[in-house]
């Protein structure tokens, strides 16, 4: 990335009704956007304008969100209509006019639930549709037809065992087909024992999760407790209650219930032994994708079809159909049956191992891709893909780390024509993985040491720094002292052309190996350092580091002193040669 970096400004619009659905799913997107243009060389800057009811979700996310009132809520508060609508209009249409976004990114309505983006489409330098499936009614409606020319990229996430939307041919070579959009992929959940502990589940008990879809659905306390009344009189089960963010009703707590309401339970998904949901959009997919057996009802929305979803999942063998009465009502001996076939755990494998297969993928990578190239070219796109993989983030998760820290680095590695995507993951993985040091410490000191040194030509370069770097981080690690490790490396001068990275390494060992023989500290090292190349005339690193290690070194008589005291301390001799 140049010294005078290049930004763009995105802003994902996202109204919701009952559920999370649309606002999870432009931030599933924008994670990877982020991710992708900051590898391609690009900052993104995002702002999400919602009228969820749930904004703390972006924040959790790492965005920044401006929120207007849901209908729902102006409804509940008595406001009249026509005066949220004029003033919600005026409010969205000021600010992406303040913002000037080069991409707006929209879900489910071109142009907002209520026409408020209608006059805003001609702002942004490219807009971006997530044409996602709904009620047939809804999807040819003139709201939503009309507006699909206007955008430069239309994304239809396809939902397994439901055929693709027709798109009319005046959009179709703009229009994108991928899979399932989710906040996170199953190989993001945490290890089953783990998870197991933070849900609170037992040893001895089966894990059950219910749920009722985000919780804002008029019927979800109905529905919960309901399912609970059922379900908690079974010994042998412990109840995991995903009410969600947006539950306003009574809790229900026991000794055999944990009640949650929070974001990103779906990290805790492998702990769980099978689930009853409902079959929305982000429940199903992220069920159904981590593989848990799961016992599927359908709930009526206005522009939602969960119903296709429950017949189409229980067709395919992976999921079992339970239905539903008037008022959310369920009953009792359907659902002790289908809850007693999951008690077979040969049956909750095999359930498992086809909803795994039912929706392989999270797409919300690939989403991001189509979105920002509109605005970015697809040759940097394919570089950064390459690279910036699922499990490579995963990876920098585990060691503490951003990409921000591991930007020097990448800009190194670039300009290595040999070195491939695959290639540049190994190098990166084994500087993270090295065990003496955080992730970011490891990081921080290969990137003092190549300051020392012309940039690296060839792989081979590459890996003797690493490989110096190593070295070093081990020597620092007995002192327990990461930063001022970190200050003594940045203190070194640049080094002669012929000086190669390892012979610089084994310099620094040998002088801070000196200062752990007589139990000084770093910090005082870096004094005495600073001292001598400050006075040494020579110009080379190796020259001060040589001069303070002799310094430091403790002569043969003084290491006899030393070793004489500790005998001393230790009781083993009253050897007196280290006093006066």
């Amino acid at each position: 990335m140049s010294h005078k970096e290049r930004r763009i400004t995105v802003v994902a619009y996202a109204v919701n009704g009952s559920g999370l659905g649309h606002l999870t799913r432009v931030l599933a997107i924008l994670r990877w956007m982020k991710r992708l243009a900051q590898l391609s060389g690009v900052r993104l800057d995002a702002y999400v304008v919602t009228s969820s009811e749930a904004p703390g979700l972006a924040l959790e996310e790492g965005f920044v969100s401006f929120k207007i009132p849901s209908k729902t809520a102006v409804r509940e508060a008595g406001l009249p209509k026509e005066d949220y609508l004029r003033l919600a209009r005026q409010w969205v249409w000021h600010s992406l006019g303040l913002i000037k976004p080069d991409l707006l990114l929209v879900d489910t309505f071109p142009g907002g639930s209520f026409g408020e983006l209608i006059h805003a489409l001609d702002v942004p330098r490219a807009r971006v549709f997530i044409h996602r499936a709904m009620k047939e009614e809804f999807a040819q409606s003139e709201s939503i037809q009309a507006l699909l020319p206007f955008y430069d990229r239309i994304l239809i996430p396809v939902e397994p065992g439901s055929p693709a939307r027709e798109i009319p041919a005046r959009v179709s070579e703009r229009t994108r087909y991928v899979g399932p959009i989710m906040l996170r992929s199953r190989e993001e959940m945490r290890p089953r024992e783990e998870a197991r502990r933070r849900l609170g589940i037992p040893e001895d008990k089966l894990g059950v999760w219910l749920s009722a879809g985000g919780g804002g659905d008029s019927r979800a306390e109905r529905a919960l407790h309901r399912l609970i009344e059922i379900l908690s009189v079974e010994s042998d089960l412990h109840l995991v209650v995903g009410a969600g963010p947006l539950y306003r009703g009574a809790p229900l707590r026991g000794p055999n219930i944990t009640w949650l309401t929070g974001f990103h339970t779906a990290e805790d998904f492998s702990g769980l032994d099978f689930a009853v949901s409902a079959a929305g959009y982000n429940s199903f997919h992220e069920l159904l994708h981590a593989g848990v057996p799961t016992i599927l009802f359908a709930q009526e929305k206005i522009a939602d079809e969960q119903s296709r979803r429950v017949l189409a999942a229980s067709s395919a063998g992976c999921a079992i159909e339970l239905s539903v009465g008037d008022n959310a009502g369920f009953d009792a001996m359907e659902l002790r049956r289908a809850v007693a076939k999951l008690r077979d755990a040969q049956e909750r494998e095999a359930l498992a191992e086809r909803a795994r297969e039912f929706v392989p993928t999270n797409d919300a990578r690939d989403a991001a891709f189509e979105a920002l190239n509109t605005l970015l070219p697809e040759e940097a796109l394919e570089e950064a893909l390459e690279l910036g993989t699922p499990q490579f983030f995963i990876e920098l998760a585990r060691h503490g780390v951003e990409l921000d820290d591991l930007e020097w680095m990448l800009r190194r590695l670039k300009t290595i024509a040999d070195l491939d995507a695959d290639e540049q993951r190994e190098l990166i993985g084994r500087l993270l993985s090295e065990p003496t040091a955080s992730g970011r410490t490891s990081l921080n000191a290969f990137r003092a040491l190549a300051r020392c040194f012309p940039s690296p030509t060839t792989e081979a370069d590459v890996e003797e720094l690493l490989e110096a770097t190593l070295q070093v981080l081990r020597a620092a690690a007995p002192f327990e002292d990461e930063r001022a490790s970190l200050e003594l490396l940045r203190m070194l001068p640049r080094a002669e052309e012929s000086l190669r990275p390892l012979l610089l390494a084994s310099a620094i060992c040998d002088f801070l190996n000196a200062l752990q023989a007589i139990g000084e500290s770093v910090w005082r090292g870096k004094a005495i350092l600073a001292r001598h190349l400050i006075e040494s005339e020579a110009v080379s690193p190796v020259d001060g580091l040589k001069a303070a290690t002799n310094e430091v070194a403790p002569r043969e008589a003084d290491k006899a002193n030393i070793e004489g005291g500790r005998s001393f301390l230790s009781g083993e001799s009253y050897d007196t040669t280290f006093g006066d």
